[in-house]
């Protein structure tokens, strides 16, 4: 029997399934085209598919599009849902830790907190599922810092009648996109300092991070400058393999 209309259909909701469908059979998704498709003018495509960002579901790509989201990946399994994104990052941590002699993690944003989904330490320890602000890591902080900041203050509702603490976090999150990496100076716990570099998907937008964390008895600054190519190479291996396995399951 085919599918038939509910009852009470809210019209919202359907022009938002509507664009996931579009975006599922083209690949991407561009305001005007959408407006069009749904027959709707372009301020409204536009709200509705910033929500779908909002939420995860699409990310922007540098030509001004719009692609699949890790939300959206996670559903169907794609090469940027968590579960595929931790077997092609995996190796590249185990690595990264062999390299530079400290724990590697690996990161997701969901909403304004970071979840670590991995971790490889000297011992090969884990410990994944643990959840923190993403403003107090150096990987949420690059993570926040490819977001618009209108997004980010919806994403901190509790900042709202404090300006000068929405104030100190955009120029913080200014410094971290400028300089392309985020630090974690005893922020989120104390004794431990970390640096962290955002994972790129095939868009181009930050869809995870990488981080190095230490302790701060055997850290100094002057370690940046070694930390941060080894983040650098790490990041990049991951996404070519994002990548690669992309095309291979096309």
């Amino acid at each position: 029997m085919e599918n038939q209309s509910p009852p009470y259909p809210i019209q919202s909701v359907d022009y938002a399934l509507q664009l996931l469908l579009i975006l599922k059979r083209d690949g991407l998704l561009r305001v005007s085209d959408a407006a069009a498709e749904l027959g709707v003018a372009r301020s409204t495509a536009h709200r509705l598919i910033s929500m779908l960002r909002f939420r995860g579901f699409v990310e922007q790509a540098r030509d001004r599009t719009y692609r699949a989201g890790s939300a959206f990946a996670d559903l169907g399994g794609g090469p940027s849902s968590a579960t595929a994104l931790l077997g092609i990052a995996r190796p590249h941590l185990v690595r990264l830790t062999d390299k530079v002699g400290e724990t590697s993690n690996l990161m997701i944003r969901t909403g304004a907190e970071i979840q670590f989904i991995d971790s490889v330490e000297s011992k090969n320890a884990r410990r994944a599922g643990v959840r923190i602000a993403a403003r107090l890591t150096s990987g949420g902080k690059v993570l926040l810092a490819g977001l618009p900041f209108d997004e980010v203050t919806l994403l901190h509702p509790e900042l709202t009648d404090d300006p000068a603490a929405l104030s100190g976090l955009k120029r913080m999150l200014s410094v971290t996109r400028r300089q392309g990496f985020g630090t974690n100076f005893q922020e989120s716990e104390r004794g431990v300092i970390a640096l962290g570099m955002a994972v790129r998907g095939i868009a181009g937008a930050a869809i995870a991070a990488v981080t190095v964390s230490a302790p701060t008895v055997r850290f100094n600054r002057s370690q940046i400058v070694t930390l941060i190519p080894a983040l650098a190479e790490t990041t990049e291996g991951i996404r070519s393999d994002i990548i690669s396995s992309a095309g291979r399951s096309r």
